[in-house]
């Protein structure tokens, strides 16, 4: 009776291994919400405050499975969370010099993942720059906080997650 009792756990065992690693390979989805990209979206994006990280936390948890990111600082401004869409995104990095306004490649990385940006000392002056690539697909943003309206700036080709907490 032990031996089937046995056997028995063992399977269950790997029925639940398996059955987590069909979960692991469905990476956000499976996840609490999953980012609702729309088709020509290469990147979610959002506004985690001034000189401070709020509701980084809530993010980590509804996006990215519990890992937090790395953060890039570029300047002691507004930090933002960067969450590519596809594995495999080239990553590359920019300040831009506030004298010239030229682009100076910081930082590269041919396998992007999640990271959070803190760039923008200045209101009038975006000091950041992401390109991302995948493909022939490219996308490049400096985000930023609108002086009209107070919205953030992320890109036509990101998905504002800002806000999204509920």
């Amino acid at each position: 009776m032990v031996k089937k009792h046995g056997a028995a756990g063992w399977a269950a065992v790997v029925l639940l291994l398996v059955c987590l690693g069909a979960g692991c390979a469905s990476g956000t989805e499976e996840e609490g919400e999953a980012i609702p990209f729309q088709e020509e979206q290469l990147y979610a994006a959002a506004y985690l405050g001034y000189q401070e990280m709020e509701d980084l936390d809530y993010y980590v948890q509804q996006y990215l499975d519990g890992n937090r990111p790395p953060v890039h600082y570029l300047s002691a401004g507004d930090f933002y969370l960067v969450i590519p869409r596809y594995s495999g995104m080239e990553l590359s990095l920019y300040r831009c010099d506030f004298d010239t306004s030229e682009p100076i490649l910081i930082y590269e990385d041919p396998n992007c993942q999640p990271f959070v940006l803190q760039c923008n000392v200045s209101d009038i002056f975006a000091d950041g720059m992401v390109r991302l690539t995948y493909g022939e697909q490219m996308a490049e943003f400096s985000p930023f906080i609108s002086l009209k309206d107070g919205s953030v700036e992320i890109g036509e080709a990101g998905l504002d997650l800002t806000g999204a907490i509920s």
